[in-house]
């Protein structure tokens, strides 16, 4: 039976993070996840500024940047190829670090080669099965008969949570939205026409089949993704990595009459994959005797809000300077972080909630009445719409 000061389930980026953090802080701690680790797997995404301010401060901020493509502007096109608004994503130095778009994949390398470099314990392959309060500490249970100890217990494994299910047991399950996500990685090369300001530009377009966009991903690779409405979500043997010639076909199809890039980005995409928009309701409480949960296992955030990962990352770096500064035990940890984080998360969420309705308005006229909003308020209030997510800083 292991024993550490605290047990981390889940290996995702908030659990990874939590670790190298409270490893900053002088705090023992292991990871136990319960997939294998592999190489390659994982969709792509952008980790905002906010976020990569935490990176920094662990110190893998360049790698990050090193492996991924930095953003240095928004676009809006619509369907009909015109630019409806355009906006920097920050003067150069303004948030500290800048926003950067790159695969899971890479970011799961870089936080995985650092926890073994800090001499981290990570343990694959360890489902949770239950946990058990023993006064002085806690023990988790595994499905392969082992256990691990420990003084409290983080839950960072993500929206679909053993260890919310198994504290929480009467709490919402997280519900579909009706939005599909599909998305893929396509090398640079292969797409004629591109420009270099296409690899560190995020670029949107809504449209009458549905929002797509695309950035570049560093390495060589371009990443498109999409969403459109669906009454019914997909199977689960339709989520995850999906054939790419499959997707290919179903969205050349879907977005035939989008503007170039969008097609040659579909047709020369050899990673894909599909996902289904889910939402978890807010928590009553993200903390339960000594188990406290973290990033999505706490607040689950869409993915049309761009900042799932950022927030994550967040909670990670808040919660370990607790850790290391709060002398009243881990029930003032707990009660502190929530009390400090959730306003924050919750606005967040309610702002991914707008923007993910809005790419459900499909019609003719919704398509149009979206262009001529988007053009009125980021003509309006253009980079400062960003700062109050990108501007927040973790003091550690």
């Amino acid at each position: 039976m292991k024993k550490h000061n605290v047990l981390i389930i889940g290996g995702g980026i908030g659990g990874l993070a939590l670790a190298l953090a409270l490893k900053k802080s002088g705090v023992p701690c292991a990871v136990y996840e319960a997939f294998d680790y592999k190489q390659g797997v994982g969709a792509g995404f952008n980790i905002a500024p906010n976020g990569m301010k935490v990176l920094g401060t662990l110190g893998v901020a360049d790698k990050i940047i090193a492996k991924g493509s930095v953003v240095n502007d928004h676009w809006f096109r619509s369907v009909r190829g015109k630019v409806i608004a355009h906006m920097r994503n920050g003067k150069p130095g303004k948030y500290e670090q800048p926003g950067v778009s790159l695969s899971r994949a890479a970011v799961y390398e870089v936080l995985t080669e650092e926890i073994h470099a800090k001499g981290i314990e990570i343990h694959y392959n360890k489902r949770l099965r239950d946990m058990t309060d023993e006064g002085l500490r806690i023990v988790a249970h595994f499905e392969d008969g082992t256990s691990a100890t420990g003084a409290v217990l983080m839950g960072a494994d993500g929206l679909h949570s053993k260890v919310r299910e198994l504290i929480f047991p009467d709490a919402p399950k997280p519900e579909f939205t009706g939005l599909i996500g599909v998305g893929g990685f396509v090398p640079a090369d292969a797409v004629p026409h591109l420009s270099g300001s296409d690899q560190h530009s995020l670029t949107y377009i809504p449209g009458p089949e549905g929002f797509v966009g695309y950035t570049g991903a560093g390495e060589g690779q371009m990443m498109w993704w999409g969403n459109y409405p669906s009454e019914h979500p997909l199977d689960q043997n339709e989520t995850g990595a999906v054939p790419a010639e499959g997707l290919r076909r179903r969205m050349l199809t879907r977005f035939c009459g989008y503007p170039s890039p969008v097609n040659e980005l579909i047709a020369g995409t050899t990673r894909a994959f599909a996902l289904n928009d889910m939402a978890l309701e807010s928590l009553p409480t993200w903390h339960s005797g000594k188990v406290l949960l973290i990033g999505d296992a706490a607040h689950a955030v869409s993915s049309s809000s761009g900042q799932g990962a950022s927030l994550a990352l967040e909670d990670a770096l808040y919660l370990a300077r607790l850790f290391r500064d709060v002398q009243e035990g881990y029930a003032s940890v707990f009660a502190q972080f929530e009390r400090a984080r959730r306003p924050r998360v919750e606005k967040i969420i309610a702002e991914g909630k707008r923007r993910r309705e809005r790419k459900k308005a499909t019609s003719p006229l919704e398509v149009r009445v979206g262009e001529w909003m988007m053009r009125f308020f980021i003509g309006l209030f253009g980079e400062r719409s960003l700062d109050k997510n990108y501007s927040y800083t973790v003091e550690f």
